[in-house]
């Protein structure tokens, strides 16, 4: 029996409705031979979950001795055929059509329950193995691109290699042009030293004929000079010349003037010789420094004695006077001074030895020297060693803004630690960082290395208290063109001058 096209198409038309939406749906998502994203499949299980809810009672109507549970079902990527797969709760997979078909099927009462699950069964893979084929197929691709990188790696180093092997050949080439050209002006050399040999034996052998001839030329013209004179003398009449007594007076009288003032100047010269003009003793040391070499190194072994009595005119105040350290100590308004040993000194103004009040602190150490005699203590000068029990107070450890931000970096050498760090703030206002070395506590290689440093726009040396050789290279550095300059004992204010003229900020201070 044949079926008109109008039963035909009321054939296709029988769909449940939530079944037709949701197939709908797929199509839009989904195409044969394509693969869906992961966000694509987590859409696709909860807009499953929505709209097929409503089916799940006439479902299990259907389905009265297994149940089958809609919220169970995912779906996933078949990477062998590239398809979208059902997984259903008994762990079965199936094309998706295949499922919406026979979904439909059972609910519009055309098939049974065992011909539904009958019709469903496709193929039954465990996780494992379809673990271990993706795994496998992921393998093979990372493989097969590793072969591939691996491949053009070969070409290139191939490439390479060939354009190796013709550089080298040039190259030995150019060396076997070379070597010829090399032998070829050896040859020419020694060529030309012979020749300079044979020149210079020519040379000598004409000068000695030369010598000779001279001798023998000057010997004749003193002959025939001789001759000459012999002659004009014998060819001169003797005639007695007239006696003119007003010229020889004339004559005797200039010989005499000339005769008295040679005297006198000779006697001014004796008398300035005779006066000896006093000579300072640092140029006395500087003209025996200047004058010392190998060849006369011996005539100065006197020296010793010299260097002998120094050590002993100051070896008393070496031993009278012992180097301590310490920290000061603020009790009532009155500062004391607490040595390592805790030995406590009550201070004056002499015993401050120019350190104000007002600079003294109780972070850092001092040093400082006692007479042995009387106990009598002399403050030198602030360490830069802080005091482990004492904590930083609060004007240390508040930061300062800076108004600017110039990136300009300043060394400054210096002893003197607590006119430092007053410089410093008002450096770092401006934004310049300051590196502070102390000669005492930094060794002169290392002050000798950063001033070499080209990061410094600008070194600051304060002489006293700074080696001799940091000095001498701060005058050569700057005589290079670097931005040094040597101080002699400046406050913090005219540290901070120094900066801000040589980095061009006067008008920003």
């Amino acid at each position: 029996m044949k079926l008109n096209k109008q039963q035909i198409t009321e054939k296709k038309e029988q769909v449940v409705a939530d079944i037709k939406n949701f197939e709908s749906f797929v199509k839009k998502i989904y195409t044969s031979d394509s693969l869906l994203s992961r966000q694509q499949l987590h859409k696709l299980n909860q807009t499953s979950q929505i709209m097929l809810r409503p089916l799940q009672s006439q479902l299990d109507d259907k389905l009265p001795t297994q149940s089958f549970n809609l919220s169970l079902i995912r779906y996933k990527n078949d990477l062998r055929v590239r398809q979208l797969q059902v997984v259903l709760p008994t762990g079965e997979v199936t094309n998706i059509q295949k499922f919406l078909k026979q979904l439909n099927l059972l609910l519009l009462g055309k098939i049974l329950e065992s011909d539904f699950y009958q019709n469903i069964k496709l193929t039954v893979v465990s996780n494992v193995q379809i673990e271990t084929a993706d795994k496998i197929k992921r393998a093979n691709q990372s493989l097969k691109q590793r072969i591939r990188q691996l491949t053009d790696a070969k070409i290139q180093l191939m490439e390479q290699y060939d354009c190796t092997q013709v550089k080298l050949a040039q190259q030995a080439k150019q060396l076997i042009v070379r070597e010829n050209q090399n032998e070829k002006l050896q040859t020419k050399i020694k060529q030309l030293e012979q020749t300079i040999r044979d020149c210079r034996f020519e040379f000598e052998k004409q000068k000695t004929e030369m010598s000779t001839l001279r001798e023998q030329i000057r010997i004749k013209q003193t002959k025939q000079n001789r001759q000459k004179v012999v002659k004009q003398i014998s060819n001169i009449k003797h005639v007695c010349p007239k006696l003119d007594d007003k010229s020889f007076k004339e004559e005797i009288a200039s010989l005499k003037q000339k005769f008295s003032e040679v005297q006198a100047e000779l006697r001014l010269y004796k008398k300035r010789s005779h006066q000896a003009v006093p000579i300072s003793r640092s140029e006395r040391i500087r003209q025996l420094t200047s004058e010392l070499n190998f060849a006369c190194v011996e005539d100065y072994h006197p020296l010793l004695r010299l260097v002998h009595k120094y050590n002993e005119l100051i070896a008393e105040d070496l031993t009278l006077w012992q180097q301590i350290q310490g920290h000061f100590e603020k009790i009532d308004e009155c500062w004391r001074f607490i040595d390592q040993n805790g030995q406590v000194y009550a201070l004056s103004d002499i015993s401050l030895n120019g350190i104000t009040q007002d600079s003294l602190t109780t972070n850092y150490y001092y040093s400082a020297r006692q007479r042995s005699d009387t106990g009598y203590v002399m403050m030198i000068r602030q360490l830069n060693k802080r005091v482990i029990d004492q904590q930083p107070t609060q004007e240390e450890t508040e930061t300062i803004s800076p108004i600017l931000s110039l990136k300009k970096q300043v060394l400054i050498i210096s002893w003197w630690g607590e006119t430092v760090k007053n410089a410093t703030k008002k450096l770092n206002y401006l934004g310049i960082d300051v590196v502070w070395l102390d000669p005492s506590d930094v060794s002169n290689d290392k002050i000798m290395h950063e001033m070499q440093k080209t990061q410094y726009d600008f070194v600051l040396i304060v002489m006293r208290g700074a080696h001799h050789e940091t000095v001498t290279a701060a005058h050569r550095l700057r005589r290079s063109g670097r931005q040094i300059k040597v101080a002699n004992n400046p406050g913090a204010s005219a540290m901070f001058d120094y900066v801000s003229g040589a980095l061009g900020l006067a008008d920003e201070c």
